[in-house]
């Protein structure tokens, strides 16, 4: 089993690892704040923290994913293997945090904070980091998740990751559900008596079967 280090425990450490390595990669994994129990440990671990310990894997650690509050980020971006990358650090193994990276993005930060809308209300695809950075229509989530994987196997030649599998579920957005079905009686017979004036019979057929 995989054993990550942490300097405390966070609500966000919990989301962003069990997205990455229970939903992703099929990796099982506890985690820890005792040092003791990180420097005996035997098997696979990582090391996300501030420092690096010994010869560990080692993701040094931002602070976004253990702050409580929500606050501007001052966004930094790097590139790994020809991508690009936010909280890019030299200092660590992987070249940058990718799990701060994947909660900014996945969790939707930016748009906690007031924005200009759109005419209905939503953020703007164009005020997003994402657009402005030219990755807007790249999976680079499941990229950054991919290169982890691929140095997981290098670091951890024994380790268990599960194949995955590409599905698309399609849904339709409808504002209305049915034509007829479900209208007063007064619409029934304003639309009704439409219908007869521009001799639409079918519609005519239609309103009174239903």
């Amino acid at each position: 089993m995989l054993l990550i280090y942490l300097r405390h425990f966070s609500e966000r450490c919990d989301y962003v690892f069990k997205l990455i390595f229970n939903q992703q990669l099929g990796i099982e994994y506890t985690v820890t704040d005792d040092i003791t129990v990180f420097q005996n440990y035997r098997d696979e671990k990582i090391n996300y923290s501030s420092a690096k310990i010994n010869n560990e894997f080692f993701i040094k650690s931002a602070t976004l994913l253990f702050e409580k509050e929500i606050k501007k980020q001052e966004i930094i971006i790097g590139q790994k293997d020809q991508t690009l990358v936010l909280f890019p650090n030299q200092e660590e193994d992987f070249g940058f945090d990718i799990f701060s990276s994947v909660f900014y993005l996945v969790s939707r930060y930016e748009e906690y904070f007031p924005f200009d809308p759109d005419k209905f209300g939503r953020f703007k695809a164009t005020n997003s980091l994402a657009f402005r950075n030219n990755f807007l229509q790249i999976p680079i989530v499941d990229i950054w998740i991919n290169i982890f994987k691929d140095q997981l196997k290098t670091r951890f030649p024994s380790i268990s990751i599960k194949s995955t599998t590409f599905n698309a579920i399609f849904t339709y957005d409808i504002d209305i559900a049915y034509r007829f079905k479900g209208r007063s009686f007064g619409r029934t017979i304003g639309s009704l008596t439409k219908d007869i004036f521009k001799l639409k019979i079918n519609n005519i057929k239609k309103r009174l079967r239903v």
